[in-house]
């Protein structure tokens, strides 16, 4: 009898500490795995800090480098340029053969062209341009001035909130370069009487331009589509864009999408 007891006295000890010391050991091997668990996602998570620290870093570096090339392009490269076409003007005034004008008259043209074509260079250079306000005031000043020198009208909207919008250098050069193409080709094949730029930066940056009056082109059959319709797409893909080409009835139609 003394032994029956024995034996289910310890039955009835071990129904209740078995299942107790294997609670323990379940509750201990979680406790391992979730502190495994935690080291691994904060060293994850240091690794990630670490990368995103040092791509931070090189970016800066790489804006420090373009605000110091673009200084120093505006400053040296910049004020040479600008000498050469005030000499270039000031010998004009002074030349007396025919021949020699003209070919002071070309010095001049090319000294403008590059002067302009630097002061392109070194916004689009320039990290304290990289958004989608800078990049509408300059199309907005370039449109203005150059459609006004050929006697077509302008009419220029564009939405708010732009400055809110990021741009990189690539991206505001490469566009400002399709929509200068843009206006070259309505100049100078289109005989457009108005043209109509609205630009909405958000979400997409969009510039839609419309030619009042002009005969437009076929961008496909057109001798006007040859290099430069391809170099704007290809600008246009570069940077994650489109570039659609529209005749209507009241002239030509392009949107650019990036």
């Amino acid at each position: 009898m003394y032994e029956e007891g024995s034996t289910v006295y310890w039955i009835i000890i071990s129904s209740f500490v078995m299942p107790l010391f294997l609670s323990a050991i379940l509750i201990w091997l979680v406790l391992v795995y979730q502190k495994k668990k935690f080291q691994s996602e904060t060293a994850a998570k240091d690794a990630l800090l670490r990368e995103q620290a040092l791509i931070i870093e090189k970016q800066t570096a790489i804006e420090k480098e373009r605000n110091r090339i673009s200084a120093e392009m505006h400053d040296d490269l910049g004020s040479g340029l600008t000498r050469i076409r005030f000499l270039s003007d000031k010998a004009l005034r002074f030349a007396t053969d025919n021949e020699e004008r003209e070919e002071i008259k070309k010095i001049a043209s090319h000294s403008n062209d590059l002067v302009r074509n630097m002061g392109e260079i070194i916004w689009a250079m320039n990290s304290r341009f990289d958004n989608a306000e800078s990049l509408i005031s300059y199309m907005r000043r370039f449109a203005s001035e150059y459609l006004d020198e050929n006697g077509i009208d302008l009419e220029f909207e564009s939405s708010e909130n732009e400055d809110n919008v990021s741009l990189s250098g690539e991206k505001r050069r490469n566009i400002f370069l399709v929509l200068k193409e843009i206006l070259h080709n309505a100049v100078k094949y289109s005989g457009a009487s108005k043209i109509i730029i609205h630009i909405n930066s958000t979400p997409n940056f969009t510039i839609h331009i419309r030619e009042i009056g002009g005969m437009g082109f076929d961008p496909i059959t057109s001798s006007t589509s040859g290099n430069g319709i391809f170099n704007m797409q290809k600008r246009m893909a570069n940077v994650g864009g489109t570039l659609v080409f529209e005749q209507t009835a009241s002239g030509m139609e392009t949107r650019v999408m990036v």
